[in-house]
């Protein structure tokens, strides 16, 4: 496979150490990321022209750092994706299995998360490998790995995300540049708390997340631009993006998945990075009543509503 653009190498040398502190100095790196990625813009596209998507959806991709493919699945697909959402979601809380997470809503709990499934999911598994790996390969420019997956539920009245990256969240395995592919399983609006990405804040590297977000006086002055669609939509967009959610004022849910992947030369982290959160961060259904797991949540729930305690 063609080597990775450049511009993901210059990634890795501004954030591998910061991130480890879950912060990276931005402002001090910024020159170098801008100074390479404008020598490496015309390597990066040529790189990334073979594949699922078009030149122009690749390009976009590069420019923002995120980029939606409304038509990439087929309707049947499309289909399949909102069928299987459905069964996920009616699993029971099982230990040592599929990963649950809940937030607190009015006193009771509410399912906000599932993780860990596609090893109990054919179907899913199928699809997911056959059509979702082969465009991040694409956007890579060398073969992509899955690192992690989820769906986020979003549930009538779903809590929303900070403003925040992903990139800070991953540091375990030091890994240092992932995509993700978020598929729509409902229609995601205004109301019912859609993704916000800032368009191409993700070439200055890491910025700092006091108390597990970026602070106000940056995110004050960016344009957060709102990602509505249909269910079945995907956008796919990199570790460095900032992006936040609000909440979900509807009596609908927004069921979105999260397929994350990795560098396949930075090796197969998928089996290491759960057992590690399950030791750290455990399914509701594996902690220990009355336990504080928010050191764990540091890492593992960074900008999230999900609960860091079980009762």
């Amino acid at each position: 496979p063609p080597p990775p653009p450049l511009i993901m190498l210059a990634l890795r040398a501004v954030c591998r150490a910061a991130s480890r502190q879950l912060s990276c100095n931005a402002s001090s790196s910024a020159a170098v990321v801008r100074g390479r990625r404008h020598r490496s813009t015309s390597v990066a596209h040529e790189a990334t022209t073979s594949g699922p998507l078009s030149d122009e959806i690749v390009q976009a991709f590069h420019r923002d750092g995120w980029v939606v493919a409304p038509d990439f699945l087929t309707a049947s697909e499309k289909e399949q994706m909102v069928r299987w959402t459905d069964e996920v979601q009616a699993w029971p809380e099982t230990a040592g299995k599929w990963m649950q997470y809940f937030e607190q809503l009015g006193g009771h709990k509410q399912l906000c998360r599932t993780e860990n499934f596609l090893d109990y999911h054919e179907g899913l598994r199928k699809l997911i490998d056959e059509r979702i790996k082969g465009a991040v390969t694409q956007l890579l420019g060398e073969q992509a790995v899955l690192f992690k997956e989820k769906i986020n539920f979003k549930l009538p009245g779903g809590q929303g995300f900070k403003p925040h990256q992903d990139q800070p969240a991953w540091i375990t395995f030091d890994q240092s540049y992932f995509i993700s592919a978020a598929v729509m399983a409902d229609d995601a609006t205004l109301e019912n708390g859609c993704l916000q990405m800032v368009s191409g804040a993700h070439k200055s590297g890491c910025y700092p997340h006091p108390g597990g977000g970026i602070p106000d006086d940056l995110t004050s002055k960016w344009e957060w631009i709102p990602v509505t669609g249909k269910a079945g939509e995907v956008v796919f967009f990199d570790s460095y993006v900032p992006h936040a959610s609000d909440d979900n004022v509807t009596d609908s849910s927004r069921r979105t998945y999260y397929l994350t992947y990795g560098l396949e030369s930075e090796g197969d982290h998928r089996t290491g990075y759960y057992a590690d959160k399950r030791e750290h961060f455990p399914p509701d259904i594996e902690r220990i009543p009355g336990k504080n797991y928010s050191k764990g949540g540091e890492v593992y729930n960074l900008g999230n509503p999900c609960s860091t305690t079980t009762e």
